[in-house]
């Protein structure tokens, strides 16, 4: 039930006995003290904002929450909400009185956003004071949080969201059926589609198979590769980088999936920091590395078929995701 509702900008609802249950479930399997505590207000700042926007409609995941994971909650001081399409946010809270959010340094990266969460001296009711999309610092000041109104517009995913969450169907791309926007190896860099061959390692992907052989020529045939140009804005002098995705059938109903990412033009080397993410259907990053200056990013993982994945490419404020399914 909710309890109030101030100006639109900030939420308050009681912490009911069932959360503070939950709560103390997790707690227990905790041998610190503080650790104990610790665990107890994360668990209840993430039930407060899954019970806020699952009534405005917005899709939560706690299942597959770190915050929801006993040995998770051990290892970090996580409060993370999987949002469903979107990935983590995270769920800070808050104690009476205080100005500051603290935003553990573990959690500074990997997080769609942050909502603080207050509660009361007694522990009986909670108030979503705002959110914030990035934090930089283990210190946010309360005075600088967006509304909940922004957080839900955030949230919500726009019309050009919902096209581009339509799905590359990589099944048909063994069939021979692909889109025009995914170009070949040589329509994109100018290096032939055989890019497996030839002794040039840095032309070509690092593959490995199971037995940690290198991919065969015989192999490579049944490889198709694709790719598109990834636009970074201005926050790059490279301007774009080029995604590449290579799919090989196999003896079983899996199938292999390489991720390629690689300069553009004159450039050799990708810029500093840039990331590539494999997520999963709800939008959490399974796999990622980031680029040290180095020529190319590379993935490799396997799917079944009609399972969905997105591939994230992030430098700086830039955030490009591409959805796909087997």
């Amino acid at each position: 039930m909710i309890d109030r509702v101030e100006d639109n900008l900030t939420f308050t609802m009681p912490l009911t006995l069932k959360a503070h249950q939950i709560a103390n479930q997790f707690r227990q399997q905790q041998h610190n003290i503080n650790k104990g505590k610790q665990v107890y207000l994360n668990t209840l700042a993430v039930q407060t904002v899954s019970s806020y926007l699952d009534w405005m409609g917005i899709e939560t995941d706690l299942e597959k929450s770190d915050s929801w994971n006993p040995v998770a909650q051990t290892l970090a001081d996580t409060a993370d909400l999987v949002i469903k399409g979107r990935g983590k946010l995270e769920c800070r809270p808050v104690l009476p009185k205080e100005q500051i959010c603290q935003v553990p340094l573990e959690v500074l990266s990997d997080r769609i956003g942050y909502v603080a969460v207050q509660f009361n001296r007694e522990l009986t009711e909670a108030t979503l004071l705002g959110f914030t999309s990035s934090v930089t610092a283990p210190e946010f000041p309360l005075e600088k949080l967006q509304s909940l109104d922004d957080l839900l517009k955030y949230l919500e995913p726009s019309e050009q969201d919902e096209l581009a969450q339509t799905p590359v169907k990589l099944g048909q791309w063994l069939q021979g059926v692909i889109e025009t926007s995914w170009q070949t190896v040589e329509e994109l860099l100018g290096l032939s589609e055989l890019i497996w061959r030839g002794g040039q390692p840095q032309l070509g992907w690092s593959v490995r198979s199971a037995d940690s052989e290198q991919i065969t020529p015989a192999e490579a045939e049944l490889l198709t590769t694709r790719g598109q140009l990834i636009d970074l804005g201005t926050v790059a002098e490279v301007g774009q980088v080029c995604l590449f995705l290579g799919v090989m059938p196999t003896n079983t109903p899996k199938m292999e999936i390489w991720v390629q990412v690689r300069p553009t033009g004159s450039q050799t080397h990708l810029p500093q920091e840039l990331e590539v993410m494999v997520l999963d259907e709800t939008g959490v990053a399974a796999m990622q590395a980031e680029s040290r200056g180095t020529e190319f990013i590379q993935l490799k993982f396997s799917a079944l078929p009609g399972e969905r994945f997105g591939i994230k490419v992030v430098l700086d404020s830039v955030n490009v995701t591409k959805n796909f399914i087997i």
